[in-house]
């Protein structure tokens, strides 16, 4: 029951169903909704920066480390083990391990709240991964199977 809230499946099925019908947006909706959307991450990243609270770093200490490193340390490797599994060239196998490494995105914070989840913790996971992210990114990108 709590899959037919989710915004995120819900808005899937509009857009599915749009595009199945070949209806398409109403007249001059489209731009309007091109401006809503470049305004969603800026404000997903002001909503993660306003709840986060430094106690719940300190608290909960482990998970958010044993998430963050998995998330951007094994799942590249993970990422590129199946890449080459599948032999894939160089340049789709290097985009599959990039898309893998980077941090989670600002709408999972949205998501958890929305669906009453630990909003804090999430707060905390994608704070601590954008900043581990800085890190691992460059050193993932230098290490491009070329």
């Amino acid at each position: 029951m709590v899959i037919i809230k989710n915004p995120l499946i819900i808005a899937c099925f509009i857009g599915i169903s749009f595009n199945l019908t070949k209806i398409g947006l109403p007249y001059g909706s489209e731009q309007f909704l091109k401006i809503l959307a470049s305004t969603s991450l800026p404000l997903g990243l002001i909503c993660i920066g306003a709840s986060l609270q430094p106690s719940t770093l300190r608290s909960e200490k482990r998970p958010i480390i044993i998430n963050s490193l998995s998330r951007l340390l094994l799942m590249p490797l993970i990422a590129g083990i199946i890449g080459f599994l599948l032999e894939l060239n160089m340049l789709e196998l290097n985009l599959l391990i990039l898309f893998f490494a980077i941090p989670t995105a600002p709408t999972a914070y949205i998501l958890t709240r929305q669906l009453n989840g630990d909003s804090q913790l999430m707060s905390a996971i994608i704070t601590l991964q954008t900043i581990i992210a800085v890190i691992t990114l460059p050193i993932i990108l230098s290490l491009g199977l070329n």
